[in-house]
């Protein structure tokens, strides 16, 4: 079980296990603080900094292998283990200020890396037995050079006595010491050999694990060092999204700030939050605004927005609920990422104060009932029938003509389920409101039945939607029927020389060209769906 820091709020907050973590935060936010809380109350830690020393030396010296160990963990060596283990990493490695010491351990790196080379070579030379094959051993070192050489393609590394070399891969005779790298190719070589070399089953913190390197490099990075350790647990501190985004099946946790007295705020980002981590990850990946949307990838709903709103990632999240959560809770985080999100949700049977209270969220609503509606606005209509060499007017008041039919055979019912919708979300609102006690909740529960208006509500209705029908008003009709058989009854496909299955993927079809109609059907559409 591992325990984290304590929190503002008091709630404890613990994992049994995970592989790697990354701690997202803004600078100034707390992380380093946080990640020296870790070291300081957990077992094995090595903690990479952020400010670190990246001079390398032209040379160095070897020395036995457990004052290498130890000055490489520790910063110095001493008799007394418990007092290194315990004080000294903190006045020397750390120099009494583990959060701001510029950490300067690349001479310890080289002289372990240089030390293990050396033993494991002579242990190899003195195995050798004429005649008899042995295997030759793959040093610390060599699995350093292979990475390095790896994610520097055009560079090779030679290994001296002492010292490393490099080289342009085209120009072998152009060698110089490692000491004269790029900041780059040092750095990289650098937390190569730190993982390499870091202990057992260590859990391996990394402060600004991509800073100074290249985005294109970051990811195969990260990837080929944890898969040569995956005995070790990793912890990386970012304030890049980027980053976040590239480390697969990691905890995330959101280190909000820093409240001083070793507290902060802070929390972990899981499936279960109001925005899961993995779409998060996605949306970020992308680098656009974000569109939440109801329904899934195989909807109409995702085809239509992704076509007419290319600017943004359209995201599909199934139901309305999930798609007003999420947009709040990703425009909570816009200090992070620099990214604002929309959602946009049917409109379905919802008031005008519900659609006025979602809009001061950024969630928007389609001036149609259900998407399948969009297909019958009439300028839509009117398009596909020209493009088919069907007269417009025609097809567009025969369409016209069986939408109204089919709402007015409906009326009741369609009347019906708006009260109903509507007496629900009211008697909702009226229960949940705080009360003082039972008894008083109880005679206000009687209260809301006892002087409902549910006949007034649904008489109100019903004379609108007559109204709709007395004045042809196919708009308003569009605006509020549900009805998942209305394309079929219109036979618009059918007036336009297709069949009824057919339309809405014609229509689609058009929706993706990027030609004068399909610019044109667009048009059409932003108007109904204005967010």
């Amino acid at each position: 079980m591992y325990i984290f820091p304590p929190r503002i709020d008091n709630d404890a907050f613990e994992l049994e296990d995970f592989n790697s973590i990354v701690l997202l935060g803004a600078n100034g936010s707390g992380k380093t603080r946080f990640s020296v809380w870790i070291e300081n109350n957990w077992e094995n830690v090595h903690r990479i900094s952020a400010q670190k020393s990246l001079n390398i030396p032209r040379e160095v010296s070897t020395k036995s292998k457990g004052v290498a160990l130890e000055e490489f963990y520790y910063g110095n060596t001493n008799e007394n283990k418990d007092w290194l283990k315990r004080d000294g990493k903190q006045q020397v490695r750390w120099g009494g200020n583990p959060n701001n010491f510029l950490l300067n351990d690349y001479l310890h790196l080289l002289t372990l890396l240089h030390t293990e080379e050396y033993e494991a070579s002579v242990a190899f030379k003195d195995s050798y037995q004429e005649g008899k094959s042995i295997v030759k051993p793959t040093t610390k070192l060599d699995i350093v050079q292979n990475i390095w050489e790896e994610i520097f393609p055009h560079r090779k590394l030679v290994k001296l006595a002492g010292r490393i070399d490099t080289y342009p891969t085209d120009s072998p005779d152009n060698k110089y010491n490692s000491s004269e790298m790029s900041d780059g190719e040092r750095l990289v070589f650098y937390f190569i050999g730190v993982v390499v070399c870091a202990p057992d089953s260590a859990i391996i913190i990394i402060d600004e694990p991509e800073n100074h390197l290249h985005k294109s490099i970051i990811k195969n990075l990260w990837d080929k060092i944890e898969s040569i350790r995956k005995d070790c647990k990793f912890i990386y501190l970012t304030h890049e999204i980027d980053f976040a985004v590239s480390r697969n099946n990691s905890n995330l946790i959101w280190i909000k700030f820093y409240e001083g007295s070793d507290r902060w705020s802070y929390e972990q980002m899981t499936d279960n939050d109001n925005l899961p981590s993995d779409v998060y990850f996605e949306i970020l990946g992308s680098r656009k605004s974000v569109l939440f949307i109801e329904g899934e990838k195989s909807s109409h709903d995702y085809y239509v927005y992704m076509q007419i709103y290319p600017e943004y990632n359209v995201v599909p999240l199934g139901s309305c609920e999930k798609v007003i959560e999420a947009t709040k809770a990703f425009n909570s985080l816009i200090h992070l990422h620099h990214l604002s999100a929309k959602g946009i949700i049917d409109r379905d049977r919802k008031t005008d104060n519900e659609l006025n209270a979602y809009k001061d969220n950024f969630v928007y609503t389609p001036n149609v009932a259900e998407i399948e509606n969009i297909f019958l606005i009439e300028d839509v209509v009117r398009t596909v029938a020209m493009i088919l060499r069907k007269n417009p007017e025609e097809v567009f008041d025969e369409t016209k003509k069986r939408v109204i039919e089919l709402f007015k055979s409906n009326i009741h019912d369609q009347a019906y389920q708006h009260a109903i919708y509507q007496i629900k979300t009211r008697t909702n609102h009226l229960i949940n409101i705080k009360y003082d006690d039972f008894q008083n909740f109880q005679d206000n529960f009687i209260e809301i039945f006892n002087n409902n208006n549910n006949e007034e509500i649904f008489s109100y209705i019903l004379k609108r939607f007559e109204g709709y029908i007395k004045l042809n008003d196919y708009s308003s009709i569009l605006k509020v029927f549900n009805h998942k058989g209305i394309i079929a009854h219109s036979r618009v496909g059918e007036n336009c020389g297709l069949l009824s299955r057919q339309y809405i993927p014609f229509v689609k079809r058009i929706l993706k060209e990027k030609d004068e109609v399909g610019e044109t059907l667009v048009s059409i559409m932003k108007k109904y769906i204005p967010i």
